[in-house]
């Protein structure tokens, strides 16, 4: 086949051109920024992020439809959903695996659990899609459509004005091929227009693969159904010989830190946390608090911490005083010390202009719900 001339080249581009105008992107101009960004917000602080789109993954029967009504519940009240806060608001579950009467009977076991009634539940509602069809994109070819359901959600979203929804699950939800990494980006992204359009939190439950499965990562299909949302969860059994123990984990995180961890029980109908406080990235709160309180102290001392490693010798090494001192192993201690950096707890600054120290220093301290006022201690002192 004969190739095109640069004059045919030029032709056909002016005959697609005439179609119409071509629409002009609209440019960020940075100096038209005022002030400081707004905070982030958050659904449950570093582990779900409003506006955006979290993953729940686990297997057939683990508890996580429990789960996501249990955390639906909780923002409805303002209480604590496995230990951590909240922030509060009202709630929408669509359940496309549980009929009314399975939403009820679940409903009143987290009720008593948490010792309220019916009547408290103004801010919350449920919505029972048993036998429906739920998809919410369509896919034609190279058409790709909302479906009419999924504009009655949108409407749904418009008229209560949810904090939180839940869409229990993506098998129901995406008809198509869960490996095509195309189509499963047009579909998370479609859920993160409707949590940008009505500001809300959309949490996504779904069945992890058996690949998923047999290396306890939680994953399924695509890699694009990891790496589309904004943060993924996984809830599993840590011990196959206790069936009532629940793990529940924080394996992907784009705005917090990575490797949080619940440990949760089956009791009479729900899921409890077995302590008061989640565990945040594999460390202890008391490890956490002593470590920002050493970074603290050094930074006023003069002699600040440092994640270069050429302050070994100085004494100043961040990963190795977190080893010695707290058996913090280096490698997580330098990761935890990056998450904070990155989530403007820490910064990198200017400690002692005559010696041109430079290091860690505390912004704001890190506590079970975000950033919390330092020890009484540091205040006085």
């Amino acid at each position: 086949m004969r190739a095109a001339s640069p004059e045919e080249r030029l032709r056909d581009h002016g005959a697609r051109t005439q179609k119409g105008p071509v629409p002009q992107l609209v440019l960020i101009d940075p100096r038209n920024w005022k002030g400081f960004a707004p905070p982030r917000r958050w659904v449950v602080q570093d582990w779900l992020p409003a506006n955006a789109v979290t993953a729940l993954y686990g297997d057939g029967g683990i508890g996580k439809s429990l789960l996501a009504q249990q955390l639906l519940t909780s923002m409805a009240l303002h209480l604590p959903w496995c230990g951590i806060d909240v922030s509060g608001g009202r709630a929408l579950g669509i359940f496309c695996e549980d009929s009314e009467e399975e939403l009820q009977r679940r409903q009143e076991a987290i009720n008593n659990q948490l010792g309220v009634r019916m009547a408290d539940l103004a801010d919350l509602r449920l919505l029972s899609r048993l036998g429906e069809d739920n998809a919410m994109v369509s896919f034609d070819k190279e058409q790709r459509s909302l479906t009419e359901f999924a504009e009655q959600v949108s409407a749904a979203c418009e008229d209560f004005r949810p904090a939180l929804l839940a869409l229990d699950t993506a098998a129901d939800l995406y008809p198509d091929n869960e490996n095509d990494r195309s189509k499963v980006r047009w579909f998370i992204g479609s859920l993160a227009k409707l949590a940008l359009q009505h500001r809300c939190g959309v949490l996504l439950l779904a069945h992890p693969s058996q690949s998923g499965l047999a290396t306890g990562q939680g994953t399924g299909g695509s890699t694009a159904w990891n790496n589309t949302v904004r943060s993924r969860l996984y809830l599993d059994r840590p011990d196959a010989e206790d069936q009532d123990a629940r793990l529940l984990r924080r394996m992907k995180a784009n705005y917090a830190a990575r490797g949080g961890e619940v440990r949760l029980r089956w009791h009479e109908g729900v899921l409890r946390s077995e302590g008061s406080e989640a565990r945040e990235d594999g460390a202890s709160w008391d490890t956490i608090r002593a470590l920002f309180r050493a970074i603290d102290e050094a930074w006023n001392a003069g002699k600040p911490m440092s994640l270069v490693k050429q302050t070994r010798s100085s004494g100043r090494y961040f990963p190795t005083i977190a080893r010695k001192l707290h058996q913090v192993p280096e490698k997580q201690a330098a990761q935890l010390a990056e998450d904070w950096i990155i989530n403007r707890y820490l910064s990198v600054d200017l400690a002692d202009a005559k010696t041109h120290a430079r290091g860690l220093r505390v912004l704001r301290w890190l506590g079970p719900n975000g950033a919390e006022a330092p020890p009484a201690a540091d205040q006085t002192g």
